[in-house]
């Protein structure tokens, strides 16, 4: 395992699972980047394609951390951050690796993160890999009165109307620098979630703590959105999590009041909303991994999160994600 760089400010965390040259895509992207302190992290989210090895040979000069099992996005991005925390970084990026970014990508980001110190996540403005002028994020909004986490901007065409910094209510995982100090007051990623979520839910930990979000409009980048996870899981997978994880949002940071107002949003807008499309799509299996995210939620309504309510070995917990994992890795 090398040590850190030299110099090196921020340690980008990559996440890896069978897609080895979609990795390897992003990470020539990254190193034609103008900001140069910085270093990369990649976890094996427990590959079976020989991913681990293949970036490896392409890139002996970074740090790959292979696991030997899946252990979903939460979990596996912090293997990366600990280490990251361990080696004294200033800053933490996750980054998807379906993502190819900007030349000025980290250069914008460290830059809004020096002229907005109480801001401890910076987020960036993030566009479709197809349709490369319309956004996928431009900030994101929720309130725990609805339960309705949204991307703003998602799909407008770019005419300049998001050029402006701003507080946001959370930020996307998808791409997120954070500040090192923070992460270590605060914790990280709440690995009961398994994915999904989780980004919401260290961003309101964060908020409550008295830190800001903040949207970074210069720091850019293009999102191949869902590819890696509907290509290994399957999009019931994330209907399952997204309606689970959604429920373990509420029931860390509501109030009993607000239960009274989320409920009927999460019912119509949500699950209503979701069963229907899915079954218009004639993806019944996503229409139903709605319904078991919501009995898998009942089912540990009395656990605490911190007791981890979704164990990261695969093999265990939930039908579906056992299914998952038998069906991927054999």
């Amino acid at each position: 395992m090398t040590e850190k760089k030299a110099g090196a400010a921020t340690a980008i965390v990559l996440l890896n699972w069978n897609s080895g040259e979609m990795t390897a895509e992003c990470i020539r992207s990254l190193g034609k980047m103008t900001a140069r302190d910085f270093e990369i992290i990649v976890v094996d989210n427990g590959s079976k394609d020989g991913s681990a090895e293949y970036l490896r040979g392409q890139f002996p000069e970074i740090t790959i951390l292979a696991q030997d099992h899946n252990l979903g996005f939460a979990a596996g991005c912090n293997v990366g951050m600990r280490l990251a925390l361990e080696r004294g970084f200033q800053y933490v990026l996750p980054l998807n690796n379906d993502t190819v970014v900007d030349a000025e990508f980290l250069a914008e980001l460290q830059l809004a993160a020096a002229q907005h110190p109480q801001a401890a996540m910076i987020s960036p403005k993030i566009y479709f890999w197809d349709m490369p002028n319309r956004f996928w994020w431009a900030g994101g909004s929720f309130s725990l009165w609805t339960g309705i986490a949204k991307h703003i901007g998602r799909k407008e065409l770019d005419n300049g109307q998001f050029d402006s910094g701003a507080v946001l209510d959370w930020a996307t995982g998808c791409a997120l620098l954070i500040r090192s100090d923070v992460l270590r007051e605060t914790g990280l990623f709440d690995e009961s979630f398994f994915g999904n979520a989780e980004d919401l839910d260290l961003s309101l930990r964060l908020r409550k703590a008295g830190y800001k979000v903040w949207f970074a409009p210069k720091a850019k980048l293009w999102h191949k959105e869902g590819v890696d996870y509907r290509k290994n899981a399957g999009e019931y997978l994330r209907k399952f999590t997204g309606t689970r994880n959604l429920l373990y949002v509420m029931r860390k940071h509501a109030r009993a009041v607000q239960w009274l107002t989320f409920l009927p949003n999460f019912l119509v807008r949500y699950v209503a909303f979701y069963i229907a499309l899915s079954i218009v799509r004639r993806d019944y299996r996503s229409a139903w991994a709605v319904l078991q995210g919501i009995k898998a939620f009942c089912e540990t309504r009395r656990e605490t999160l911190d007791a981890g309510i979704m164990p990261a070995q695969p093999g265990h917990g939930p039908e579906v994600l056992r299914r998952v994992y038998a069906d991927k890795d054999s």
